[in-house]
């Protein structure tokens, strides 16, 4: 191959080169149109007063449109830190995110119970019926879970 035909090849892959960025650089430009389906509903029986309650794995079906905090919640107090099932309880703290992200709260494992989240820091929840004695109340948040202890009597 020649010095001339080798400069030509050059300038040729120079041309698709400067082309093909352009191309990327076009497509960046124009808005993309994705379709995503959020599902906000939870488990039969498991709903909390009209807000979106689900599994503590349904994290990932929060609405994208929400705000939910990059913070793991912190739970500050709950009031009364003792009760029956079907008491109210209030858990109070921060980084709850808006209503319909807190995905879940239960009384100890394999005892989900329904809530409903006021806002950015307050949930309220029915004890759920379980056994009797010390049990860890556990809020999942959009980033994490917090827990503090709850004597079902």
């Amino acid at each position: 191959m020649s010095f001339a035909s080798t400069g030509r090849l050059l300038i040729i892959i120079a041309v698709f080169a400067f082309v093909g960025q352009v191309g990327v650089a076009g497509a960046a430009d124009e808005p993309k149109k994705e379709k995503k389906v959020v599902k906000a509903a939870g488990p039969v029986g498991q709903m909390g007063g009209g807000i979106q309650s689900t599994k503590a794995s349904g994290a990932d079906k929060v609405a994208k449109s929400r705000s939910c905090s990059g913070v793991t919640p912190k739970i500050k107090k709950v009031t009364p830190d003792q009760g029956t099932t079907g008491d109210k309880v209030t858990i109070s703290g921060e980084n709850f995110g808006e209503p319909g992200c807190i995905s879940g709260v239960s009384f100890g494992p394999g005892s989900p119970a329904k809530f409903t989240q006021r806002d950015e820091g307050t949930v309220s929840v029915t004890v759920p019926e379980g056994k009797r004695g010390l049990e860890m109340l556990t809020l999942t948040g959009f980033t994490g879970e917090d827990s503090k202890p709850f004597l079902r009597k």
